[in-house]
């Protein structure tokens, strides 16, 4: 068996403070969709307001990772099976830190510890159909046990956070809602920047794009037919696709990018008519944010989370509606002052949503758990 780093990066808690364990093992994920983008982000924004709390992250993986903030304890403990259930809980009750964060949904079975679980959506009660039997059956096990057992849950949204109370029965004095944030590297492009991204990706023209993985319940399947429907109409513009799962073979007019790297991604926001956001269930709903921070026109759906983050500063659209869709890209792609108008609308609202402010209010949670005043 591999040892454990018991090692800190710049030292650690002292006696008398307050010590948080965190599970990082979703912020050390080499590809960050949205639960690891809120991991490794709130871990960032946590250690910078922390004061004389002691943070602890605890990641199936070795070694720690570069990005791990000065003074912030490292337990890299590997182990192929039931990481979470065994080899963190073991940890965990070992040093019994005063409060345990759990950034992801799942709480260690039989954990006995004070806990505060983040709950990023429950999309599997929404969209059953777009699960496998065992994953929609791990999704509900999982849920339900943090649900009954956490001290306190964090929702993303408050739409989770009525579902948590709708499916769950969780009280609402048990719920915080905090909404995430969004980091820096989100912001306008220099257009030679964007120029250069684009022509290294080798993206000609003008062209709608979805950020994210293909799942069913993402809702390619519409917005390819929309997009289709909106080219037969004389739309001149390419559908690009990024990130994993995406069948090329199967993708038809759309233009897949299975990975774009962090640093390219501003441009490739900042470089499309529009994002297109056409899930039938979101919980929180990162990528229209990001668009907006970058300065990208959004349409998204009227599915769970999105209309609540977006507000109005995004085209809202029924996940159904095929032709809505086809024709508001029609419509941008034609129409400047459309787009400027949810561009400066998407600038305005994308500024309310901050790390420094998720921060703050998830510190408020686990203080309030770990029996800090």
């Amino acid at each position: 068996m591999l040892a454990e780093d018991t090692g800190s990066r710049g030292g650690g808690a002292g006696d008398g403070e307050v010590i948080v364990g965190i599970d990082g093992t979703p912020a050390v994920r080499a590809y960050l969709t949205g639960t690891e983008v809120y991991a490794r982000s709130i871990i960032n924004a946590l250690a910078a307001s922390r004061g004389t709390r002691g943070m602890r992250i605890y990641a199936n993986a070795v070694d720690a990772p570069p990005w791990l903030p000065a003074g912030v304890e490292w337990r890299g403990i590997p182990f192929p099976r039931l990481w979470t259930h065994w080899r963190l809980r073991q940890a965990l009750r070992r040093e019994r830190p005063d409060v345990t964060f759990i950034p992801g949904h799942v709480l260690p079975i039989g954990l006995g510890l004070n806990s505060v679980v983040t709950i990023h959506d429950v999309g599997h009660r929404h969209e059953p159909r777009a699960y496998s039997r065992t994953a929609r059956w791990y999704l509900e096990a999982t849920t339900r046990y943090a649900a009954r057992h956490a001290n306190r849950l964090i929702a993303v949204s408050r739409s989770t956070a009525d579902d948590l109370t709708r499916f769950y029965g969780v009280p609402g004095g048990r719920i915080a809602v905090v909404h995430s944030g969004i980091g820096p590297r989100m912001q306008p492009q220099d257009p030679s920047r964007v120029a250069e991204v684009l022509q290294r990706l080798k993206i000609g023209g003008a062209y709608f794009l979805y950020v994210g993985r293909n799942h069913p319940r993402k809702n390619l399947t519409m917005l390819r037919r929309a997009f289709d429907e909106a080219r037969r109409r004389g739309l001149d513009a390419d559908l690009v696709l990024v990130g994993p799962g995406h069948d090329i073979a199967s993708a038809g007019s759309a233009r897949v990018l299975p990975y774009v790297s962090a640093d390219d991604l501003p441009a490739l926001y900042a470089g499309a008519i529009a994002l297109t956001l056409p899930s039938r269930f979101e919980g929180f709903g990162f990528p229209a944010l990001e668009a907006m921070a970058c300065g990208t026109a959004v349409i998204a759906s009227t599915a769970g989370a999105l209309p609540e983050i977006v507000g109005t500063a995004a085209i809202l659209l029924s996940p159904h509606d095929a032709g809505a869709w086809s024709q508001a890209m029609l419509e941008l792609a034609s129409d400047g002052a459309l787009q400027r108008r949810l561009i400066a609308a998407g600038s305005a609202r994308s500024a309310e949503f901050s790390w420094t402010n998720a921060a703050s209010k998830t510190w408020r949670v686990l203080d309030a758990v770990g029996g800090r005043t």
